[in-house]
């Protein structure tokens, strides 16, 4: 069972069945995984790095009693980033006193020890969406909602595939940079957020042409781009945000968060027939490391890194594409990996009952 954990203030039992039911088909597109979610209410932010250990490590205290080394897979997630799954692994083996080694079990996949993997396959996904557009992303200027692990690796990527990132945002406010960040900024950005209860703002000390944009002040997405990529939360994208990216010049949404469009969003998406990339296959890159069980004894170089997830994910857009294909509804890929999720799930439920 594999699925994210977060901290967040706003988390209820809704939002974790919410997410747990939504990822059922997510990691069905994957391969026989099948889905969890969880978290708690606990706001990390303005908490010091002991008192988030602490809390960590109580919260594994009791998760322990329900999850397995060799069945589970918990990930990270809004406010869990690979520091406070450390701390959630270091609990687990002291109270179970063993170490899973090289399997694929609790927090030992190879997404746990790539963590950018996942901003990697957005950022290809939306590549190849493009590809079979006729159109591509070098030179397009780029929004990202988020600057989480997520977002900075889509950002990282979309670098290296020629793109210009343009603005990144958190939950104080969102920064620009009107010529895109490079490498260099981007590395500045990444060690800000590395330190704990950073804010984004801090961003600016360090850039002479980067503007600030306080929360209050509005949204991120109202800064004219050609594709925008909302890596931050759910339903961070609604029809109001949509309606302003298209008058802005946007031609292309491709989810890199859990669910950040609202259903209104989406249809509007398709009616102004802009490129989209659904979550369900375009965060999926984690995947491409599980699936092929490289874990903590695999050491991967860039290179080979990049092309594993930039395989898997092209392979899954052509398999979606070609279902929405089948199904008489071409190019709509929203549509497509959901019909592939769900008959991965109803043919496991054939085969083996509703357990």
């Amino acid at each position: 069972y594999m699925g994210g954990l977060r901290f967040h203030p706003d988390t209820t039992h809704g939002t974790a069945k919410f997410l747990g039911f939504e990822t059922i088909f997510r990691n069905a597109l994957a391969g026989p995984y099948g889905s969890a979610h969880g978290g708690s209410d606990f706001n990390p932010v303005d908490k010091s790095e002991s008192e988030v250990m602490r809390f960590c490590q109580s919260f594994m205290t009791e998760l322990a009693n329900y999850i397995g080394p060799h069945t589970d897979i918990p990930t990270a997630g809004v406010g869990v980033g690979p520091q406070e799954i450390g701390y959630m692994f270091g609990q687990y083996k002291r109270l179970r006193q063993l170490h899973p080694g090289g399997t694929e079990g609790i927090l030992s996949g190879g997404a746990y020890h790539y963590p950018q993997v996942t901003g990697f396959g957005v950022a290809h996904f939306a590549n190849r969406v493009l590809e079979a557009r006729g159109e591509e992303l070098k030179g397009k200027r780029c929004l990202i909602s988020g600057s989480g692990t997520v977002a900075l690796s889509v950002a990282q990527k979309l670098l290296d595939l020629g793109a210009i990132p343009i603005g990144m945002s958190d939950n104080f406010g969102y920064v620009i940079e009107g010529e895109g960040f490079n490498k260099k900024s981007l590395e500045e950005l990444t060690r800000i957020k590395e330190e704990r209860n950073a804010r984004l703002g801090a961003y600016i000390m360090s850039s002479t042409t980067a503007m600030y944009h306080p929360a209050e002040e509005g949204s991120v997405w109202e800064t004219p781009c050609d594709y925008a990529f909302p890596c931050a939360i759910q339903n961070d994208v609604d029809a109001d945000a949509v309606r302003m990216l298209v008058k802005n010049g946007c031609k292309g949404i491709f989810e890199g968060a859990n669910f950040p469009c609202t259903d209104e969003a989406i249809g509007l998406i398709k009616q102004h027939g802009l490129a989209f990339g659904p979550n369900k296959a375009s965060n999926g890159g984690s995947f491409a490391l599980v699936t092929k069980s490289l874990g903590a004894t695999h050491q991967l170089t860039d290179e080979q890194l990049d092309t594993i997830v930039k395989d898997y994910m092209y392979a899954l857009h052509d398999r979606v594409a070609e279902t929405a294909e089948d199904f008489n509804v071409a190019g709509d890929l929203h549509v497509g990996v959901n019909i592939t999720a769900f008959m991965s799930v109803a043919a496991a439920m054939f085969r083996q009952g509703a357990v």
